[in-house]
């Protein structure tokens, strides 16, 4: 398996890709859920990109907060985003309700038990 830092995209390339899958994978799971998002695709993908992203270049400095940005966005992920849907990990549903103050994460959980 590849590694971020041994990637041969650049650490840019790689960060919008799972920001579009964490965006889709979220918008997914509230549908499944029957939870309504006012927010759009590329809403979505904007606020992880400034609130999230942007909280790791901010702390850290531009090259060492986006590879740290880029490895959060992929653990929220799950691995198969090539293969299949984006789904969220379970950090990835309950970083999103952070960001967007749904319910996700606790509708996941009585829905498991």
């Amino acid at each position: 398996m590849m590694t971020a830092n041994n990637s041969c995209l650049p650490v840019e390339v790689r960060t919008a890709v799972y920001r579009r899958a964490l965006a889709q994978g979220y918008l997914n799971a509230c549908k499944t859920l029957g939870i309504t998002v006012t927010a759009t695709l590329d809403e979505l993908q904007m606020t992880i990109a400034l609130e999230l992203e942007g909280f790791y270049v901010r702390r850290h400095g531009a090259e060492a907060g986006m590879e740290m940005a880029c490895t959060i966005l992929g653990d929220m992920v799950e691995p198969d985003l090539l293969t299949a849907p984006p789904r969220l990990t379970r950090l990835g549903a309950t970083m999103m309700d952070e960001l967007f103050c749904s319910q996700l994460a606790a509708t996941r959980r009585a829905t498991l038990h």
